[in-house]
């Protein structure tokens, strides 16, 4: 099939501010296309397009790509060429016109620039704003609603005397223990949440016990009142952000931290 018969028929597949992503295995050849960018289509081998990925994630894109072609299974993974921001790819081993490839969709997950960090961030912890957290949540649902996948909200809540190190050190566990692709935010006082996408409830006990383990011990010897988690899951717990959030009040649970 020539090139521009499957770019024609993959645009006419996926949606259309999603970009593509398209390998032709016996020959390595990759093919393109985001859409918030230049909207260029580009070629190149899977070599090259590689080298482009991040190299802290490099290994767990060329995974999930060799898991997808030997088993002919789904081809998921979260990956960036930076940090200002992470992409989702989507997609599916196929064979058209006796040739194989692998059609994926791909869809931004941050926000690729942040214009003004004094609003988008919190001043205090560095974390996001609570303003851009919903955001990021509105478009999660959006994300969620087109490829019936779903995310979980961790809510974290704290009181002491030193809230202030409290917080420092809640949020140095998040971000160490959680993907870089999640989204963490300061979402008001005493309160910090992160949105984990393409979690299911029962991926989250796994990451509960962790995070738990590990505040154990960054907080041995600080002094604390109470620290609470809590969890909300979409589509479970609300089908609007309002309802999601509200839900997370109603979930946490204290943590035993001796």
């Amino acid at each position: 099939m020539a090139e521009i018969d499957l770019v024609s028929f993959f645009h006419g597949i996926v949606e259309a501010d999603s970009g593509y992503w398209l390998l032709q295995p016996d020959n390595g050849h990759v093919s393109v296309r985001y859409p918030w960018q230049d909207g260029r289509s580009e070629q190149l081998n899977l070599e090259q397009w590689l080298e482009r990925i991040d190299v802290r994630c490099r290994a767990a894109f060329q995974q999930a790509l060799h898991t997808s072609l030997q088993n002919q299974q789904a081809f998921f993974c979260h990956y960036c060429h930076s940090d200002d921001e992470w992409l989702r790819i989507h997609g599916m081993p196929v064979e058209i016109q006796q040739q194989q490839y692998l059609l994926a969709s791909v869809l931004p997950l941050t926000m690729p620039v942040i214009n003004d960090e004094a609003k988008l961030r919190d001043p205090q912890s560095g974390l996001l704003s609570a303003p851009l957290f919903r955001e990021l949540l509105i478009q999660a649902m959006r994300l969620s609603q087109r490829n019936h996948e779903p995310f979980a909200i961790l809510t974290l809540h704290y009181a002491s005397d030193d809230s202030s190190l409290v917080c420092a050190i809640v949020a140095k566990v998040l971000q160490e223990q959680l993907r870089r692709s999640d989204s963490i935010a300061q979402f008001k006082e005493g309160e910090l949440i992160a949105l984990l996408y393409g979690t299911s409830r029962g991926a989250v006990d796994a990451v509960a016990a962790k995070l738990t383990s590990e505040l154990q011990r960054q907080l041995e010897g600080v002094a604390l009142d109470s620290l609470k988690m809590g969890w909300a899951y979409y589509p479970e717990h609300g089908d609007n952000v309002d309802t999601l959030l509200a839900h997370r009040l109603d979930a946490v649970e204290a943590l035993r931290l001796s």
